[in-house]
């Protein structure tokens, strides 16, 4: 007599790659509906995508998150014509920067995942670290565009004019999604490892 309570591993594993095509098609969404606001001259646009990438990685853990992460990059660099300075500055701008969000999963096992700041504390801390790799961009790539102004100066204000607003809505959006889901999301996850 077979055993019911035991999960089927192949059946788990579809469930996964389902569960993170769907987040990751839901951030694309929101990328292209955020699309209706102005977007900066070489890129960059204010947008709350990191949001369903930060969930699917409290759902399903750091590996998952930075494969969702790396392929809404792909798709981020696709929806934008792979503008890039530099044939390097499309890991920086897109993939790098998708992956990040997949690190939340350390600030989960850190904080914990049975309350609202540690989603808060991830948007923040992933967010500036996406910041982080867009500036270094600017610095190494688009020098070109800075004029008479320092490049670091230049770098630092282009990027925190979308990623700034970017911050402060994702971390937003995501009290408001934590209200709402947190009955469902803590009694099946928070045993689940976040590797």
């Amino acid at each position: 007599m077979s055993d019911n309570t035991l999960p089927n591993p192949k059946s788990e594993r579809t469930r996964a790659m389902t569960e993170i095509a769907i987040f990751v098609s839901f951030a694309f969404v929101l990328e292209v509906a955020f699309k209706i606001f102005p977007s900066m001259p070489q890129g960059g646009s204010v947008s709350v995508s990191m949001v369903p990438i930060i969930v699917l990685t409290y759902r399903r853990g750091l590996l998952a998150g930075i494969g969702a992460g790396l392929a809404f990059g792909l798709l981020n660099a696709i929806l934008s014509g792979f503008f890039a300075a530099h044939w390097a500055s499309i890991f920086f701008d897109y993939f790098f920067p998708g992956a990040v969000w997949g690190l939340s999963a350390l600030l989960f096992l850190w904080l914990g995942r049975d309350k609202t700041t540690p989603f808060v504390v991830s948007v923040i801390v992933v967010g500036l670290l996406q910041f982080a790799l867009h500036y270094v961009s600017g610095i190494l790539f688009y020098a070109e565009f800075a004029g008479d102004t320092p490049v670091w100066l230049y770098s630092l204000t282009y990027n925190a004019w979308y990623m700034v607003p970017s911050i402060i809505l994702s971390a937003i959006v995501i009290v408001w999604i934590w209200k709402r889901l947190k009955p469902i999301l803590t009694e099946e996850l928070l045993n689940r490892d976040v590797f």
